[in-house]
């Protein structure tokens, strides 16, 4: 049986059945839609969250903050643990920090002002799992599988690599621009990673889901 189709009314049906988000979240998903900026939303935030916590995970790559709301999702699925997470925009970057304080996270998350291709090849923690929401943006293929093999070696055994927009919507069957190509090069490198177990999940424009093996 083929994935079934997700209208409008069936999404709705789908985000009601997560519970009620509290303020913090509330505020941040109405500043989004208003403003345009993208973020997960409560689907598969929750998703991610209910991932981190079934994986037992407590250490957390982000890149891509945006204002923290995944950000926060992967967090409230560690329960105590603690989030490094990349984001260029400075600004962005600061409603993220102010974001996190207000949801009783600051001392949880660490945003870095930093372009995540240089930031990662200094960085030398090891993680329990990695939220790649920047897929979208990278120059070019081969920076696309750099990225991901360097948040692959920072994963331990066990460890969850996990990345958003693998769907693009619908666009990787025929890759027509970069964006697009980057995210069907990196659903291959994936899919054919000797040491990763994957599935691309179909929700909202697609959540890529592996597991480095034992």
């Amino acid at each position: 049986m083929r994935t079934v189709e997700v209208t409008e009314e069936l999404q709705a049906y789908l985000d009601g059945l997560v519970p009620p988000r509290d303020p913090v979240l509330a505020r941040m998903e109405e500043e989004a839609h208003r403003e345009g900026i993208p973020i997960v939303d409560a689907h598969e935030g929750a998703l991610l969250s209910l991932l981190v916590k079934i994986a037992g995970a407590k250490r957390i790559l982000e890149l891509g903050t945006a204002t923290g709301y995944s950000g926060i999702w992967l967090l409230r699925g560690t329960g105590d643990g603690a989030l490094t997470s990349f984001e260029v925009d400075r600004k962005r970057a600061e409603r993220a920090r102010a974001n996190f304080s207000e949801a009783g996270l600051g001392k949880q998350a660490l945003v870095l002002e930093e372009d995540a291709v240089g930031g990662l090849q200094k960085l030398q923690s090891r993680f329990d799992a990695c939220f790649i929401d920047l897929l979208n943006s990278f120059p070019s293929e081969d920076v696309t599988r750099h990225v991901a093999e360097l948040c692959f070696e920072r994963l331990d055994a066990g460890g969850l690599l996990m990345a958003d927009n693998a769907l693009r919507q619908g666009e990787v069957i025929r890759p027509k621009n970069q964006q697009t190509r980057n995210v069907a090069s990196y659903n291959e490198w994936v899919a054919k990673h000797p040491r990763l177990d994957s599935v691309v999940i179909p929700i909202r424009d697609g959540l890529s889901v592996a597991r480095v093996r034992d």
